[in-house]
């Protein structure tokens, strides 16, 4: 076998030592990351058109090198609130900001807040219902219904991998009749790592704070460390889980994973993979029997995508929180998230899962500042495409036809990793949204095959032109 570039010896290695992958993935992997076989089946290098970097779409990083991705969603801020001399999140601005590197070129995709949690994890374009968080804004009411007609958009070129009609749950993949509905990344997953078939412990995990404190308003099967697991309403019904209480401050529709049947109708993965944060200790510490802190204690038991969702007042997103923030207190707001960073963000760089090197941790904002009249509310990058079921996707009036607003505005991200990224540093060059983050999760973890455009991209990730994380992100690679 030719001797191979440093970075691809260390991903064959990786690949290696990883028992979950089973030889077929196993060869999957290696052609993703560019060793394919000769004629006669022995290992080849790597091949021309699976070259990583720009110069292929792909990401800079080949895959093996980043093994974990963990994505931090925070609520309703625009950069300048965020990032600006006033701002009130102080820990993000010193302490975390000389962690990691910002990026101020990223944006949101829409309005609110459903239709961008459910872009990062499937490229999909918002629904009526979906960029109004299946809200009936007159009754105070939520829906939990299937986007119908749910059909295969009829015109991938312009609208790669959509499906077509307006409903809040997204139709799984149809291998009877072709169709392909909305897989997710843990769908592209699971296909690559399958899951384990005893305990259903996938290569992804949703960590929901608060979810199931309240079994009876969350819906959820128990969890051995409190509340509940994949926690959703029935489809068709209504969603009580969405204005926070005293006692629970949990939404689903910051939950992204529970609008695709792909996983709530996988009972079994769904209840082993969609579990609880955790919570503080008196201390002020992570408790570590909480799933986050256990699985991170531990780089074989973290897992390969991980999304992690506060509170409807440790995200920010409640002005004055029903329950308590990260210190016991009723503020909200940006004040709120940033209480919570500096109670949650020690233990994640701090564990052995970071510390290892392999992690990329993602901490940004759903959506800009959720006042329509705020300067940038709509801006939108990176061509960003409406889809076939709305007008504006940044709109704040829900009409069908005549907005046009693009996208959900700048709202900064932060990007941490202790091998390939620059602590301190600022991405002046990069300009990023939602769609070019998922193709970047995709690339970075050997996703390569496959999706809406057969390179392993799902929804509008597979966008033609569209850009994921380059050397302006890995600037110390």
């Amino acid at each position: 076998m030719p001797a191979l570039p440093r970075s691809f010896a260390r991903t064959a290695s990786t690949v290696a030592r990883r028992p979950r992958l089973h030889a077929g993935a196993a060869a999957l992997l290696l052609l993703s990351i560019g060793l394919g076989t000769n004629a006669a089946g022995a290992t080849a290098g790597p091949q021309p058109h699976l070259a990583r970097g720009a110069a292929s779409g792909r990401a800079l990083l080949p895959p093996g090198l980043i093994n974990h991705i963990l994505v931090i969603d925070l609520e309703n801020e625009g950069y300048p609130t965020t990032f600006g001399a006033q701002s009130p999140a102080v820990y993000l601005n010193t302490t975390l900001r000389a962690e990691g590197e910002l990026i101020p070129g990223y944006y949101a995709t829409g309005h609110f807040s459903l239709d961008n949690y459910i872009a990062q994890v499937s490229g999909q374009a918002p629904t009526m219902l979906t960029k109004a968080d299946c809200a009936n804004f007159a009754t105070r009411t939520f829906s939990y219904l299937d986007v119908s007609p749910g059909t295969d958009d009829p015109n991938p070129g312009v609208n790669p991998g959509q499906v077509d009609g307006n409903g809040c749950v997204y139709p799984a993949p149809n291998p009877a009749t072709g169709a392909h509905g909305a897989p997710t990344i843990a769908d592209q997953l699971d296909a690559l790592f399958p899951p384990d078939p005893a305990t259903h412990r996938a290569a992804w995990r949703e960590y929901a704070e608060d979810m199931g404190d309240n079994s009876t308003r969350d819906g959820g099967t128990s969890d051995p460390t409190g509340g509940t697991d994949c926690a959703h309403p029935a489809v068709g019904g209504a969603d009580q889980a969405e204005v926070a209480t005293a006692t629970d401050q949990y939404a689903t529709r910051h939950n992204p994973f529970m609008y695709f049947h792909s996983v709530i109708d996988n009972a079994a993965e769904c209840r082993a993979n969609v579990v609880p944060l955790g919570t503080l200790r008196a201390d002020g510490t992570p408790d570590p029997s909480g799933h986050l802190a256990q699985d991170l204690a531990d780089p074989a038991r973290a897992p390969r995508f991980g999304f992690i969702t506060p509170n409807l007042c440790d995200d920010g997103h409640d002005a004055t929180c029903a329950g308590v923030n990260a210190e016991g207190g009723h503020t909200g707001g940006l004040a709120a998230a940033d209480l919570w960073l500096k109670h949650w963000m020690p233990m994640i760089l701090g564990s052995p899962a970071y510390q290892q090197g392999d992690t990329l941790v993602v901490l940004t904002f759903d959506e800009a500042d959720a006042d329509p009249s705020t300067a940038g509310y709509a801006a939108a990058c990176c061509n960003e495409q409406p889809g076939p079921n709305v007008v504006a996707p940044g709109d704040s009036t829900f009409q069908a036809t005549s907005d046009t607003a693009p996208g959900g505005g700048r709202t900064g991200a932060v990007l941490f990793d202790k091998r390939y990224i620059t602590p301190g540093s600022v991405d002046t060059t990069g300009t990023y949204n939602h769609y070019s983050a998922l193709r970047s999760y995709e690339d970075l973890l050997g996703l390569w095959f496959g999706g809406a455009d057969g390179r392993g991209h799902l929804g509008f990730a597979a966008q033609s032109g569209l850009q994921p994380f380059g050397s302006d992100v890995f600037n110390a690679f």
